[in-house]
């Protein structure tokens, strides 16, 4: 039987609690969330609301999944978890090797982080020490696309162009180069009548050149521009990636904190271009890793690089590391949501719900004024509407027929838990599609 929170809880929250990348001052009060089942979550005033959100793109296999509360539960309660400078713990040794067996060949030593954030400062970190170790002390650069989002932190703001995440954060660090979004800008812009143009290998080519390819260290990437507005970029962007990577020498890092884990149809987003006969020298996975039941991150390295660690004149290893880092009871959730994410082929619902719930989208919304383009892979499919003001509208009258989206700049997100069927995506899909024809005057 559904139960209210006391006021004291609302007061505490109104006094005390700092909500992260939230406006202070907001129209009406936030939802306090008490619960979860499935694909669902409920409010302190007991009702129930379908997430096409997956919380923050994490929660891929649904709250309450007794397998995953289990293992977390026995991991507890015989070792937390010990730091991995100094011991190994089997939830930690076992994950790894897990992850070594769906990343692309190579790929096969795994650095355990908390966040995704920390996973990417720590992907920089070894690149740069990578080519330091091996004598090429002038590869310090980082180049990253202009709306890519990388993490909270002063490397991951930096890794960005957009002033949104940038402005007051500095002085943020040299090193950065920001490369040409894989997107159309007249499209990005909203403009109509102009001939479409995607920059490419040309243009990252001339603007490598210009700072010298010969001090890039690293090109950081995103499979599919989450935050930056869920933005695919074109069949074979990443392959081309790669060939100008290994022309100068440079690491290839896939930002997979969103994409990877089965969200946009494959374990890893880049296996969507690279496959399996090639693949990014790092790559970063969080999120979904752990069903969003506990924080980790993992950042996983080619062999050849990791190799190259034992050559450091300082300590003979990697010199970064956290206290928590590959927690053992995180680590033991991670290895019971990849059981259920393997043993249910998520991935392939993924592809199969998000196809649907795309073409539906494509479909219904088209000529819809207050929409400029559907896109999306697997369950990671975001609406563009003309401005941030119609998206949080759309949001809010969404949240209101008891349905939760993501709204980002000007464009919804939906990409609900991985566990999720057709039908319920598919209504969900349905109310966010009324709400949108309701902004533009077109009430059904």
């Amino acid at each position: 039987m559904p139960t209210t929170l006391p006021s004291p809880v609302r007061r505490a929250d109104t006094g005390h609690l700092w909500h992260p990348w939230s406006p202070i001052r907001v129209a009406t009060p936030r939802l306090i969330l008490t619960s979860g089942a499935g694909c669902r979550v409920t409010d302190d005033t007991g009702r129930s609301y379908l997430d096409l959100r997956a919380g923050t793109l994490n929660a891929i296999v649904g709250y309450g999944e007794q397998r995953v509360v289990d293992a977390i539960t026995r991991q507890a309660r015989q070792l937390m978890t010990w730091d991995l400078g100094e011991v190994t713990t089997e939830p930690a040794a076992l994950l790894a090797e897990r992850i070594a067996a769906f990343c692309p060949p190579g790929l096969s030593r795994t650095l355990f982080c908390n966040s995704g954030s920390e996973g990417i400062e720590a992907a920089l970190k070894i690149a740069r020490m990578f080519h330091w170790i091996t004598g090429d002390r002038e590869r310090t650069v980082v180049a990253s696309w202009t709306d890519g989002y990388h993490g909270a932190t002063t490397a991951g703001i930096a890794a960005t162009g957009a002033a949104f995440r940038r402005d007051g954060a500095g002085p943020l660090p040299d090193g950065f180069l920001h490369l040409a979004t894989p997107r159309c800008p007249g499209c990005a812009a909203g403009a109509g009548g102009h001939e479409c143009r995607i920059p490419g290998a040309p243009e990252w080519e001339a603007q490598l050149a210009a700072v010298g390819a010969h001090r890039v260290a690293a090109i950081l990437i995103e499979p599919v521009l989450s935050v930056g507005g869920v933005v695919v970029p074109p069949d074979g962007t990443l392959a081309a990636l790669r060939a100008l990577c290994d022309r100068h020498g440079i690491l290839l890092i896939a930002d997979e904190v969103a994409t990877g884990i089965g969200r946009t149809g494959h374990m890893l987003g880049v296996q969507h271009d690279l496959g399996h006969g090639g693949g990014p020298d790092i790559v970063v996975t969080s999120k979904g890793l752990t069903g969003g039941y506990a924080p980790l991150a993992a950042v996983t390295v080619r062999q050849d690089v990791y190799n190259v660690f034992a050559d450091d004149p300082y300590l003979g290893g990697l010199r970064h590391g956290h206290t928590t880092g590959g927690h053992a009871t995180a680590c033991a959730a991670a290895l019971a949501v990849l059981d259920i994410v393997e043993g249910e082929d998520l991935p392939a619902r993924a592809r199969s719900v998000g196809s649907a719930v795309l073409e539906y989208l494509s479909k219904d919304l088209d000529g819809c004024p207050m929409v400029r383009q559907v896109r999306g892979r697997g369950l990671l499919i975001g609406v563009e509407t003309v401005s941030v003001e119609v998206a949080q509208d759309v949001a809010a009258l969404v949240q209101q027929a008891g349905v939760l989206v993501r709204s980002f700049g000007p464009v919804l997100t939906i990409a609900p838990p991985l566990v999720i069927t057709e039908d319920e995506a598919l209504a969900g899909a349905r109310t966010v599609a009324d709400a949108l024809h309701a902004v533009s005057g077109g009430a059904r």
